[in-house]
């Protein structure tokens, strides 16, 4: 018989009033590089209560084998199920503080993995906000990845042909995420 016992060891941190989430730190091992996964919103994990999405990211980054752990940080950083991006102003959808915390992630990580799939493709206001983040991310450029399922690239976690499995290719433009 094995028994194994692992400790995570989970950081969040919230806007005062807790309606935005700006990072979320996983750690199972401190001895690896983290890597930074960038999403379009926190959706309603925490450290306890994992959605779907943080739960396929944890998994995908441990099976890698090459990373310790992960931090996710977001296009914008509204608390919810599924953002109103078409009611919303962006005071609404982003803290003020997100850029400051974005850069923080990356530059804790070896690798920075842009991983809010299609939805530039679909929405001008995603497709505007993660140039703005690619830009701002620019001295990090080359820790840049986009999941692939091998055929298609720039996928978000959520896609059922990677869910079980990350194949993750360099970023170019053309395979904008």
């Amino acid at each position: 018989m094995i028994t194994e016992k692992d400790t995570v060891k989970c950081e969040s941190i919230f806007s005062d009033d807790k309606e935005h989430r700006l990072y979320f730190k996983k750690v199972w091992n401190k001895d690896l590089p983290l890597c930074t996964v960038i999403t379009i919103s926190p959706a309603l994990a925490d450290n306890i209560v994992l959605d779907t999405t943080v739960s396929l990211i944890q998994s995908n980054v441990a099976r890698q084998e090459r990373w310790g752990g992960f931090i996710c940080v977001n296009l914008f950083t509204k608390i919810s199920a599924k953002l109103q991006m078409r009611w919303s102003s962006d005071m609404q959808l982003n803290s003020y503080e997100n850029d400051q915390f974005i850069l923080k992630a990356a530059q804790e990580s070896d690798t920075i993995i842009l991983a809010y799939g299609r939805g530039a493709e679909l929405n001008v206001r995603i497709s505007n906000r993660a140039k703005q983040v690619i830009d701002l991310l620019e001295e990090h450029k080359e820790k840049f990845r986009v999941i692939s399922d091998g055929e298609k690239k720039g996928i978000h976690p959520l896609t059922p042909s990677c869910r079980n499995h990350w194949i993750l290719e360099p970023y170019t433009p053309d395979n904008d995420a």
